[in-house]
């Protein structure tokens, strides 16, 4: 039986609340202990208040994901042999700090040496803040997704599951639709269905069999990607979706939920 596309989305869009309401916890903790008179003093205490507000989220975001991948595991194949969804790869505290570092108090004096007041500084760190420390929380979901999608035998692959904004790349690699475990992406230009990046969206969803349905937009996403591409190849065709994107796809669409 093939996977639920409404299930996805569902799975996506409460992956997407834990990332928002984290980075509400995120803000206002930068907001109420950054000092911005005082940033090296103050920042160490910052810093120890977001630890553990980013590894709560991504520890709910990888229960999420255990969850949902053994209830679409369920209701997709009827199979009950043991099998248990991977677990998600850990988060050293280094990788956390440093990043939190780098998105902090080196995103702020960066944009004051580039002119910005005290003020814009600290909006400039707490996007890129809420960036990272949101793909940090994510990570934990996206990587229970990963490992288990590449460890389980039922599954035949995954497809990208993504809002009804995306940037060009990640539409590009909705595009693609149900993706099998065995296919050869060589010479793809849209290989990397596993990447993700700062304020990304977008979710893993397993498949359990050969013919998957497409999720929420990506149906609409291949047929855009055939007619702007046509003729071209490679980094040509990639450019091609991407201008088209930018100056009229991502406005102009109309997506199944806005129609």
């Amino acid at each position: 039986m093939a996977a639920n596309p409404g299930q996805a989305q569902r799975y996506r869009g409460i992956q997407a609340l834990i990332a928002a309401r984290m980075a509400q916890r995120v803000l206002q903790v930068w907001r109420d202990l950054m000092n911005p008179a005082k940033v090296d003093a103050s920042w160490l205490a910052v810093r120890a208040a977001l630890v553990p507000i980013v590894e709560q989220g991504r520890q709910q975001s990888a229960e999420l994901a255990r969850v949902s991948y053994a209830d679409a595991r369920r209701a997709a194949t009827a199979v009950e042999d043991g099998f248990k969804p991977q677990d998600p790869l850990p988060l050293l505290l280094d990788r956390l700090e440093s990043a939190l570092d780098v998105t902090g108090p080196v995103e702020f004096k960066r944009a004051i040496a580039a002119g910005k007041t005290p003020q814009q500084a600290m909006e400039a760190a707490a996007v890129r803040m809420v960036g990272t420390t949101q793909y940090l929380a994510l990570e934990g979901g996206r990587s229970v997704m990963k490992r288990s999608i590449e460890a389980d035998e039922s599954a035949t692959g995954w497809a990208r599951v993504t809002d009804n904004d995306p940037c060009a790349w990640c539409a590009m690699l909705a595009s693609r639709g149900p993706v099998y475990k065995t296919a050869r992406t060589a010479g793809d230009p849209r290989k990397g269905g596993n990447s993700y990046h700062d304020h990304c969206a977008c979710q893993a969803w397993p498949a359990f069999t050969h013919d998957e349905p497409f999720i929420g937009i990506a149906e609409k996403l291949y047929d855009d990607w055939l007619r702007t591409t046509r003729g071209r190849g490679g980094k040509h065709a990639v450019n091609a979706f991407r201008r088209w994107w930018e100056s009229e796809g991502r406005t102009a669409y109309a997506a199944p939920e806005r129609s």
